[in-house]
């Protein structure tokens, strides 16, 4: 008997303790989670900011060299020092090697002339040496005019293409700014991009210490122990010694955990929708398991409860 007593009070301790502590327990798990959130979405802004502030940074610096090397390149196409000195130097060179020999050229031509009046009798010796000297002094010249026009014209070929080579560098490093312009300034409009759209999801959330909405705090449903519920019915009956009075009793249970009054069975539900979007609401994904085991408990005290009375009442 005395176990029996000891086995329905603890029974019922655990009906009574096991709601209590998930109802406590819930609002514990939900406080944590705006908290770190906004130092979430605050660090990440931090970050964002950052962010945005070196890519404007790196746009100024790509748009200041942008200007330098535009200013350099129309400098230099409009006057392509040294370069340009020296190819003009290079052509008046050539041009006149070109002179020089076109004329030694003309002299050889000459003198290879004079030398059919070599087979004139009437010449003197003097005057045949005179017209081999001259056709020899001519092919000498002529070789050295050829040498030197064509040392002159490939140095005017090296020096045009220096300068072209210049202006083509010249134009590469502007053309390398100004993909550094486009670049620096499609980086910084998403990172601009990106901390407004943060700001924009950061004001939509409540600021830290502080609820999103004033709620009232509703205080926890009273719990109250099953209490058998008896209703005495009298039955009459004759027998031989005389009418007797009997009376019938009907227990019954009353149910747990529940607000307001009744009698007989009942059971209320409270717990709806689905447990895997508990998240949202910034409730532990437990709590179901914590609210089935708690009704487990309760369950088992009123059944140990019931067998109690029901057995007390078979003895009695």
């Amino acid at each position: 008997m005395n176990f029996r007593r000891t086995l329905v009070s603890a029974a019922l301790v655990a009906a009574v303790i096991s709601p209590a502590a998930v109802f406590s327990a819930a609002p514990a798990f939900a406080e944590s989670a705006p908290a770190a959130q906004t130092r979430q979405d605050g660090a990440s802004i931090a970050a964002l900011e950052k962010a945005a502030a070196d890519a404007a940074k790196a746009y100024d610096a790509a748009v200041a060299a942008e200007a330098v090397e535009q200013a350099r390149c129309e400098a230099f196409m409009n006057d392509s020092q040294p370069y340009l000195g020296t190819y003009e130097t290079a052509k008046a060179a050539a041009e006149k090697a070109a002179g020089v020999k076109a004329a030694a050229d003309k002299e050889l031509a000459a003198a290879t002339a004079a030398t059919a009046k070599l087979d004139d009798p009437a010449l003197t010796d003097d005057e045949r040496v005179a017209i081999l000297t001259r056709l020899h002094k001519a092919t000498e010249a002529a070789k050295a005019a050829d040498a030197a026009a064509t040392t002159a014209a490939n140095a005017k070929t090296a020096a045009r293409g220096a300068l072209d080579d210049a202006r083509v560098d010249v134009a590469r490093k502007l053309g390398t700014a100004q993909t550094a312009v486009k670049t620096t300034a499609a980086a910084k409009a998403a990172a601009d991009r990106a901390l407004a759209e943060a700001r924009a999801a950061a004001a939509q959330q409540p600021a830290a210490g502080t609820d999103p909405a004033p709620a009232v705090e509703q205080p926890p449903a009273a719990v109250t122990p099953a209490v058998p519920a008896t209703s005495v019915t009298p039955v009459t009956g004759t027998t031989a010694g005389g009418t007797v009075a009997k009376v019938s009793t009907t227990s019954g249970t009353s149910g747990t955990a529940k607000t307001g009054t009744g009698s007989g069975t009942s059971t209320t539900s409270a717990v709806s929708g689905s447990t895997t979007e508990l998240a949202e609401t910034g409730s532990n994904p437990a709590t179901p398991y914590l609210a089935l085991s708690a009704g487990i408990a309760v369950s088992l005290g009123a059944a140990a409860l019931y067998v109690s009375r029901r057995k007390a009442g078979q003895s009695a």
